[in-house]
């Protein structure tokens, strides 16, 4: 007797991650695959070869628009949300974003709701790293429920942060939301677009390759992943072999091409803060459900080399004066880049990422650069008692963590053991808000309208104690940061 094939849509087919997950679908030949995909030029090229499989169904629209993605809902069993409008182009375009990352998002969860069997269906969104925002040591260490606040100018970050938020409160019956992390894939050579000049030289980031994250997902449309791990938000890491800082990634991508990092770029070329990233204390968690992980950091950077082109090739034979030449060149007149920004007197964009322009001239060249490495970290506070399960969690547990976030509980009760009815709050800014408990115990959401611009996050942390222990890592107490 042959056992019926489950149907699986995928979104965002045509990314790094989604073409990962593509394969690894296809080549099961587990499943029945239902795409839905923009039909312009790239992803008709990409998504050719699978349009003449009867196992694949090519629905070409747009998850801005509610009926294409209603079409491509229909009679699946397991949606993966991979597809997103990322930065630069996010950050360029914060309007098309927030269209393409919540109204998308939106659009699959209200889909999903309206389907006579929605309890059968099951969801897997991917969220981001980013949305927790600059991790500055000695906060460089983090795990789910650590605050949300993505930094300044980060409208993916934004997006993404309400979407998610939208996923948990959704009422769906199996949803889950993993927070991706760095994608190291083999063309990561090629993609370089100025975003890099944003992070830190001491940002610490725990990789995931392209690779394990398409088998995370495919591990994921699993029967055999158990009940107990839907419903909730993870982090994704590639574990220990993937932890690394700014500065050595960097290096080991130069050697790659045989070329020194100092060689090329000066350290005034890189963001002093207001990026995204850090180290998994809870990372083994996923791993411990999906089995995912295979690769490491210099894994790929091998298969990096394997890779290169003749003209990356020759990158290694230019006198060091020319290669740093050309990439102070391209530096000053990328928009996105901090060199421009310090060009054309960026302001607003030099005090989110350096604090002031005197702190960007006092910054020293290589001779007095200290390498960083894993200093001593602290675990933040989630302002209740953590080891107190589900049920023993009272209204009191609730009203500790809302004053450790600067707000109060307005709600006078609730049910034992239910995280998941909305209760009433008010943030330390008097916004008034509906959130559940889990949502604020568990995954570092508070008020949503606080987190939006003009990004007066100096001004929240002084009432706010819960941000407090992540703002004032890399910001003075005294520092009037309103961005504009």
């Amino acid at each position: 007797m042959n056992e019926i094939k489950k149907t699986v849509l995928l979104t965002g087919a045509t990314g790094n991650m989604g073409r990962e997950v593509l394969r690894q679908l296809y080549s099961s030949k587990q499943y029945n695959i239902v795409l839905l995909s923009l039909p312009d030029k790239v992803s008709r090229v990409l998504l050719a070869r699978y349009e003449i499989d009867k196992s694949v169904k090519i629905v070409w629209g747009d998850l801005t628009n509610y009926e294409d993605v209603k079409k491509a809902v229909s009679g699946v069993d397991i949606v993966l949300h991979v597809g997103a409008l990322v930065s630069p182009a996010a950050d360029r375009l914060p309007e098309l974003a927030w269209k393409v990352n919540f109204i998308g998002t939106k659009n699959i969860v209200d889909a999903i709701s309206q389907r006579d069997d929605k309890d059968s269906v099951k969801l897997v969104y991917i969220g981001t790293v980013a949305q927790t925002g600059n991790r500055a040591a000695p906060v460089h260490w983090g795990r789910v429920g650590d605050p949300i606040l993505p930094s300044a100018y980060d409208y993916y970050a934004l997006s993404k942060t309400a979407a998610e938020r939208y996923v948990i409160e959704s009422g769906l019956t199996r949803w889950v939301s993993l927070r991706q992390t760095g994608i190291l894939h083999s063309r990561i050579l090629y993609s370089q677009d100025g975003t890099g000049f944003h992070q830190p030289l001491d940002n610490h980031l725990e990789w995931v390759t392209a690779q394990d994250s398409g088998r995370l997902l495919f591990n994921a449309c699993s029967d055999d992943v158990p009940d107990e791990f839907w419903n909730n938000v993870y982090n994704i890491g590639g574990g220990e072999k993937c932890r690394i800082t700014a500065y050595e990634f960097c290096r080991k991508m130069f050697q790659v091409v045989g070329v020194k990092m100092e060689t090329a770029y000066e350290p005034n070329m890189f963001a002093l803060r207001n990026f995204h990233g850090h180290y998994y204390l809870d990372s083994d968690v996923l791993e411990g459900f999906l089995h995912f992980r295979s690769q490491t950091v210099d894994d790929m950077l091998g298969l990096v080399r394997q890779n290169l082109s003749p003209p990356m090739k020759a990158i290694r034979f230019l006198l060091g004066s020319v290669i740093k030449r050309k990439m102070l060149r391209e530096a000053r007149k990328n928009p996105i880049a901090p060199l421009y920004w310090m060009e054309h007197n960026d302001e607003s964009r030099i005090k989110a990422f350096f604090g002031s322009r005197e702190s960007w001239e006092n910054i020293k060249g290589w001779d007095e650069f200290k390498v960083p490495g894993d200093p001593p970290h602290i675990v933040l506070d989630h302002g209740y008692d953590e080891s107190k399960k589900a049920d023993e969690l009272t209204i009191e547990d609730i009203n500790q963590a809302a004053a450790f976030r600067g707000g109060r509980c307005l709600s006078a009760s609730i049910k034992k053991g239910d995280m998941k009815t909305q209760l009433n709050f008010v943030c330390a800014h008097g916004h008034k808000f509906k959130a559940s408990p889990y949502l604020v115990l568990k995954t570092g959401h508070w008020c949503e309208e606080c987190l939006k611009p003009p990004w007066s996050f100096d001004e929240q942390a002084k009432k706010n104690p819960f941000i407090a222990q992540v703002w004032y890592a890399d910001h003075n107490p005294d520092e009037n940061n309103i961005y504009g």
